[in-house]
Parts: structure tokens; sequence; C-alpha cells
């Protein structure tokens, strides 16, 4: 079950980008065209489907550089995923196929990632008792250890001026590691920025 916090996020943010798509319809082939080679630099923001994050850290983000060509694209960048209780950070690649209707880019890739994970748990937390009250007192244990990870996902662009475009991004990633054990699995949902730059 989606959660009715979750669920407004998700109308938020593709309510934002279907408004970005119409008024971009317009805009010319040529301009469209223009991300289609050469290379693009991107980031995005991907907290928008795991919100609130209960702890003060860096929120989910990806940086990107890609080279495209003949409706191709291969990237690589950085990938930060937080939750509440675990971190990953690294390294990651992708490939994906272009697709193009009027001014709005689709781009589906499977990509790979290489880095660190790092887990919190409650392994020897207990339950009290006093008087009318109960509770629970919680105990963490930290890991911390190589992940490797591979994702399905879709990229959406639509340019909104000359050389700069707006993108939303949505992925599944699944991930290995000793610290993520029983927790392996991410999606991602999010929005930014795409620069292209050659």
């Amino acid at each position: 079950m989606i959660s009715s916090f979750v669920r407004e996020r998700l109308r938020y943010t593709f309510g934002l980008l279907g408004l970005t798509v119409a008024f971009a319809s317009p805009l010319s082939g040529q301009v469209a065209r223009r991300f289609e080679s050469g290379v693009v630099v991107s980031g995005a923001w991907l907290q928008a489907n795991a919100l609130p994050l209960d702890r003060e850290a860096p929120h989910s983000a990806a940086i990107d550089a890609s080279y495209r060509w003949n409706r191709w694209s291969i990237e690589a960048g950085f990938l930060r995923i937080a939750r509440d209780l675990t971190t990953i950070q690294g390294g990651s690649a992708a490939f994906g196929r272009m697709f193009r209707w009027k001014a709005v880019q689709f781009i589906p890739a499977v990509g790979v990632f290489l880095g660190q994970a790092l887990s919190s748990r409650d392994t020897t937390g207990y339950d009290w008792v006093s008087g009318g009250t109960s509770g629970h007192t919680p105990r963490y244990s930290y890991s911390e250890g190589a992940t490797f990870g591979g994702s399905a996902g879709l990229t959406i662009e639509v340019p909104v001026y000359r050389w700069i475009a707006v993108r939303g991004t949505a992925s599944q990633w699944v991930f290995s590691g000793a610290p993520l054990e029983g927790d392996r699995t991410r999606t991602l949902l999010g929005v930014g920025l795409a620069l292209q730059v050659r």
C-alpha cells in the first residue's frame, strides 16, 4: 500500500513534469534534436517518493555525464540513495535508447552500480513497562560494506531553452551486500536539469 503522503508527492512530481511537457511541446524540432547528440551533463533530486527523511543527511541525488549519438546514450556518474536507516552511494553507469515525440525525449535504460552501503539496525533494543506505560528503547548496530547493483529505468527530458532541459526520472534498483540483507530494492523518482555542453 502506498501512503497518502507518498501519493501526494508522486502526484506533485508528475503533475509538475506534465505541465512542463504541455508548455514545451510547441518548441521546434531543432531545439529538441539538440539533446540527441553530443555531451549532456545532468543532475536530479531523487527523494520524491521517500520523504520525510528522519535523519540529518543529504537527500538522494544523482549527477551524470552522458554521451549521445544516433539515438543511443551512455552515461556515468555518482548516485546517492538515502533512506531513514540506510545509505547507498558510489559510481553508476547506464546504457539507453532515445525516443522523441515532438519536443519530449524518452530514454529507457539499464544501469549498473558499484559503491558502498551503510546500514543501521535496531538489533539489541528492548521493550519496557513502567507502571501503566510501555515503550521500546532502540539500540542500533552499524554495518558497512561494498555493494553492486543493477537497474531498469526511464528518463523523460523536455528542452525549455536552447541548451537547458528539465527531466523526470524513474528507476528500480536491486543491490547486493551484507548491510542490505532483507532490504535490497530501491525505487527512485525524481526531477532535475540537463545541460547540453557539446
